[in-house]
This record gives C-alpha cells, structure tokens and sequence, in this order.
C-alpha cells in the first residue's frame, strides 16, 4: 500500500516540476556561439544525406565542420548549456535567435550516447570531435559510420587502409553505448534557430537531472505542494470578498 501511495507521490510531484520548466522556459530566447571549431575528413560526395556534394579533393573526400556551441538565455546569464549540433546538413547562422523545440524526443541510442561518452567530451577536442560524429550518426542515420547515408570513415587513395582517427574513436563511443543500461542521467533540451527567415542548425543540450528524493522526502514535497495550492486558494476566495 506504501509503495503504491509512494508512486502516485512520486507521479504527482514530477509532473508539478515538468510544469514547472516547462513554463521557466516559455518564451525566453537564447543565443549560440561556437565555442570551438574543427574539420573531419568526411565521404560526403557519396553520402546522400548531404546531397553528394562534390568532391574538392584528389583523395575523392571532403572536409567537413565539426563546431561546440554554448547556449546562453537572452537576459539570463543562468541559463546556459554546451550544445551540439543535430542537423549538420543546415549552415549555423551566426546571428540567430534560438528557442526551445519542446517537440524534442531525444532517442534511447543518443540517451546512451550522452550517458558514456558526453561528460569526457568536454574540454577534450578530439572526444568532442568524436563525440559530434557519433550524435550525428545516432540521430539521423543506422549507427554504423562506414556506411549508410553519412559517411564518415574517408580515405586517403594514397593510403586506403588508413581512417581518420576521430572516425575511430566515434566507433568506439557508439559501440560503448549501444551495451549501455540507461540511467535517465540527463534532462535533454533542443534549441531551434532562426535569422531573417532561414533556418539554423538545431542544437541539443543537457542538464544533469537532480537527485531523486526518498520515499519520505516525496510525501513532504507533496504536504508542501499541497500547502502551496492551499495558500493559492485562499488567497483568491479572499481576493474575491475584497
């Protein structure tokens, strides 16, 4: 009977701080900027999911941008995440407004990711280099980097049995995850832009999720949530006889 009341608490109190951020975000606009940028060697003239771009190089690949974003709430200097980018098909525009996609589901395989690999890519260019190339993989392709509509695992002819080593260690990272257990360690928050009408990449950032109370500490946060409506109700019955 106690675990039962305990999880309609439990249920209760989460969804009155769903709410909450959920409102703590409406409306508020945010800025990017990159923060670091750096180039991977990329198949992209025979990965459809950049349009085949034209190969401008003679060992018949591409480079291409590998950016760390930190987002930061327009007015509110609290409000900052280091993001990356999802849509590496759209250019980021650097004078774009950002807002929060409250759409965003983020996907098991790219919660796994975040919850292995995430932590130790910052402050590390080639983990989060390698980190970029496994989010983007997981988010808009089959996993795997050597195949597939993005193609990552580029080859110099004069050395074809060579792969850039951020593409090996991007293997690495999906491989860690795809065994991973998830933990729900991490909030996950999509930001979309937009500049005079064209679209910016969309960025994905996190926030480590908060501790969850024990089974008493859910049922004084619920006295005190109930305090709270009981107050409001008060309030507004007395508001009406004034």
């Amino acid at each position: 009977m106690k675990t039962t009341f305990n999880k309609i608490i439990q249920g209760a109190v989460a969804a009155s701080l769903l709410s909450f951020g959920a409102v703590a975000y409406a409306g508020t606009e945010f800025t990017a900027t990159s923060t670091k940028s750096e180039t991977i060697l990329a198949d992209l003239e025979s990965s459809s999911y950049f349009g085949g771009i034209k190969a401008d190089y003679d060992f018949g690949a591409n480079i291409i941008g590998v950016s760390i974003y930190e987002i930061a709430g327009t007015g509110n200097s609290t409000q900052k995440y280091f993001a990356y980018c999802i849509q590496p098909e759209i250019d980021f525009q650097t004078a774009a407004k950002y807002t929060v996609n409250s759409n965003f589901v983020a996907k098991d395989s790219v919660r796994k990711l975040f919850e292995t690999a995430y932590s130790g890519s910052l402050n590390n260019s080639t983990q989060e280099q390698a980190f970029q190339l496994a989010l983007w993989e997981l988010q808009n392709d089959d996993a795997n980097l050597r195949q597939g509509a993005m193609k990552f695992a580029a080859t110099d002819k004069a050395d074809p049995k060579s792969v850039d080593p951020i593409v090996n260690l991007a293997e690495q990272m999906l491989i860690t995850a795809a065994g991973h257990t998830l933990i729900n360690k991490y909030n996950y928050v999509s930001f979309t832009g937009v500049v005079n009408g064209k679209a910016s990449q969309e960025l994905l950032g996190v926030s480590e999720v908060t501790a969850v109370p024990e089974a008493d500490t859910w049922a004084m946060l619920a006295v005190g949530l109930g305090l709270v409506g009981l107050v409001g109700r008060r309030k507004q019955k007395n508001e009406k006889f004034a």
